[in-house]
């Protein structure tokens, strides 16, 4: 699988020197590049991006409010270690957040909001087959926050995402080994198509089948590597 390695080659979006970083230390966590339990230094990630170290310390604590890093004093950045039994717990409260709330929004979504959300949807399938992660991570986040943003309460919006960022980190992983990415991306489309219909029973259906395939992901992997041993 062609993963894009972490470097200054990877900032090449048009948004903040700090959010390119975030999203780019956000694929290299799920390709593996940064590991769980390990440590890393605000100057050395710069010297491999080619930048100075405030943007990049500014994006680590970005991350360390979403409980994906936790900061060590005069070491670093601690990359948190997520056990199954978390990403559970957290799959259940993106449930109880998002659902409710989507499906309240697609009753009233109007065809202007779901022609730009669409463009999103799309992308993200694309995004998906060319397995460019640092463009799917932050398309993936745009799409979802889209979403709730129409619910006019943006400090849901800020605690779904920080609950879905913290999930989606660890589960990536394991939806890219079982080579679910694809078929994740295209649920997008079909929460966008229930929604458009009005179809609230659909758009409650796939929506959580979408948010259970983080936590399905991760124990399905874990029982091969298991019977693997």
């Amino acid at each position: 699988m062609n993963r894009k390695r972490l470097s200054g080659d990877s900032l090449q979006k048009p948004s903040s020197l700090r959010e390119q970083i975030s999203t780019a230390l956000r694929a290299a966590l799920i390709t593996g590049e940064m590991l769980p339990g390990e440590t890393y230094s605000v100057p050395a990630i710069a010297e491999k991006f080619g930048i100075s170290a405030t943007p990049v310390r500014e994006a680590m604590l970005d991350l360390t409010k979403d409980g994906i890093l936790v900061a060590l004093p005069n070491k670093g950045f601690q990359v948190v270690a997520t056990s199954a039994e978390t990403l559970r717990q957290l799959t259940e409260i993106r449930l109880l957040l998002e659902i409710r709330v989507t499906v309240e929004i697609a009753k009233a979504i109007t065809p202007k909001q779901v022609a730009r959300l669409r463009e999103i949807a799309v992308a993200i399938q694309e995004f998906a087959q060319q397995n460019d992660l640092m463009n799917f991570i932050e398309t993936d986040r745009t799409f979802h926050s889209g979403i709730l943003e129409l619910s006019g309460n943006p400090m849901l919006v800020e605690v779904a995402d920080q609950f879905r960022s913290r999930a989606r980190i660890h589960a990536l992983p394991f939806i890219l080994e079982s080579g679910q990415l694809e078929t994740s991306a295209f649920e997008h489309i079909q929460i966008l198509d229930a929604m458009e219909q009005r179809d609230l029973e659909t758009v409650a259906k796939v929506m959580e089948h979408h948010i259970n395939t983080t936590i399905d992901a991760v124990l399905a992997m874990s029982l091969v590597k298991k019977a693997a041993k």
